[in-house]
């Protein structure tokens, strides 16, 4: 399904690994009980992921013709 955005092996790459160090980093930083954080760690990994999803779709389609 990517590759019909425009995705590449490197975009892909960069993807996972966005969306591994949010939630590692949101995991770390918030408080309460390991599920809690976690969860809370999971959530800020998907949505990053899917930030990222869109901006990268955004900018393949918009970019200038000379990068």
């Amino acid at each position: 399904m990517l590759d019909r955005l425009g995705f590449e092996r490197r975009d892909r790459r960069n993807l996972l690994v966005v969306m591994a160090v949010v939630a590692v980093v949101m995991a770390i930083v918030s408080a309460g009980a390991p599920v809690v954080r976690f969860f809370v760690g999971t959530i800020a990994g998907l949505i990053s992921g899917a930030v990222f999803v869109v901006s990268t779709v955004l900018i393949n389609r918009y970019k200038p013709a000379h990068w």
